[in-house]
């Protein structure tokens, strides 16, 4: 797991704007991160597995399958080599192996979802194409961004997770088969359309050069959408 070191305390957010920290802290917790100047879902992702090879013992040459899960990332034509190039230069510089050159390299791009899609086809991977010699693993990562005054700005924050998947698991078992799926289109309740960087208002926002992610949102419509679904 990464996370950024720059901590938002939600108590003292609520004193800055005026709102309620009983009801804050019942819904959303006590406080959220935001990443550094120098860090992105890319950086987050990369240090999130180095972490995970170098605290579990992979064997680099063993991975086959590195797949990011995210709605941050900000190459339309690469997946998770970018976190792989990472990955392979930090192992280098600590007089490791690099990961294998037949890994697959795949990014999931969804809001949300996408670690999970992320998880479900790594251990479809570890089922069909990996065999007992192949390790995969999924990494989450985002950076949840709202504009400021937002319904959603205490819900914001960033971080990483990367998670080992085997033929064989040590913790926890996943039966494929059994996995629930659903999907519909009815309106739009989040959105990250690329046209908002167009919109004159937007980019009057940006700060020390970097491009605000805000998202369209509306939360009330995705907690009916979700809760008719599971219930």
């Amino acid at each position: 797991v990464y996370t950024p070191p720059c901590r938002v305390a939600l108590k003292d957010w609520c004193d800055w704007t005026g709102n309620d920290w009983k009801k804050v802290s019942n819904v959303v917790g006590e406080s959220f991160r935001i990443p550094g100047h120098n860090e992105n879902a890319y950086t987050m992702a990369a240090t999130a597995t180095l972490r995970l090879i170098l605290n579990y013992d992979v064997d680099p040459a063993r991975i086959g399958f590195l797949g990011l899960g995210t709605e941050s990332s900000t190459d339309n034509s690469a997946g998770s080599i970018i976190v792989r190039g990472m990955v392979d230069k930090a192992l280098k510089e600590l007089g490791l192996p690099r990961i294998s050159r037949h890994c697959e390299v795949p990014e999931f791009k969804h809001a949300c979802l996408g670690g999970v899609y992320a998880l479900k086809s790594a251990t479809r991977y570890s089922e069909v194409d990996g065999g007992n010699d192949k390790v995969a693993i999924v990494v989450a990562s985002d950076i949840a961004e709202y504009a400021l005054g937002s319904t959603g700005e205490q819900t914001q924050g960033a971080g990483s997770v990367a998670m080992l998947v085997e033929k064989v698991p040590q913790l926890v078992e996943l039966d494929t088969k059994c996995s629930g799926s659903a999907s519909d289109y009815r309106g739009p309740d989040f959105r990250k359309p690329f046209r908002r960087h167009f919109i004159k208002e937007y980019g009057s926002n940006t700060e020390h050069g970097k491009i605000p992610d805000f998202p369209v949102f509306s939360g009330p419509y995705s907690t009916m959408v979700y809760l008719e679904e599971v219930t």
